[in-house]
């Protein structure tokens, strides 16, 4: 008996030096699961973060290109009224229809009340607030104003 209580006794100090590293292991291996699931979340977030600037990227891109066409746009349209040539206005109007898919709406200012969140004021006859003339049109795109009408107010 006393054989196995001087064995009980060496062993204790042993397994208190057990049990203490395994509690240190323990507090490591929450720490470094704490540490992986904010790697985790980090690296979501900055995935998160690319898309939205690529898409805005996009978006920003269509805008430009867009507005590099419009005039030209509507001066095609405004020479196939004029010329009364079917088949220019029939390629014109596929275009317009095609922009409008993509997301383009022309804002319709005339006859309305001057708004400064639309229109630019190019000139004023009278002391009037409604649009009498429209000299550019305002045009949206996915529902962002890309271009603000110029227009002649009385």
């Amino acid at each position: 008996m006393a054989k196995k209580q001087t064995a009980k006794s060496e062993l204790s100090p042993e397994i208190k030096k057990l049990t203490a590293q395994v509690k240190d292991l323990e507090e490591a291996l929450a720490l470094c699961q704490a540490r992986e699931l904010r790697a985790l979340a980090d690296y979501q977030n900055l995935l998160r973060q690319s898309q939205k600037q690529r898409a805005n990227l996009v978006r920003l891109a269509n805008a430009d290109l867009l507005l590099t066409i419009l005039e030209p746009l509507e001066h095609l349209s405004i020479a196939s009224q004029h010329l009364q040539d079917d088949a220019l206005e029939m390629i014109v109007n596929q275009l317009w229809k095609r922009l409008k898919v993509i997301g383009l709406e022309e804002i319709e200012v005339l006859g309305k009340k001057f708004d400064v969140e639309l229109m630019e004021a190019v000139e004023k006859k009278g002391k009037g607030d409604k649009v009498i003339k429209v000299l550019r049109k305002a045009y949206r795109l996915n529902g962002e104003i890309i271009q603000y009408a110029q227009v002649v107010l009385a």
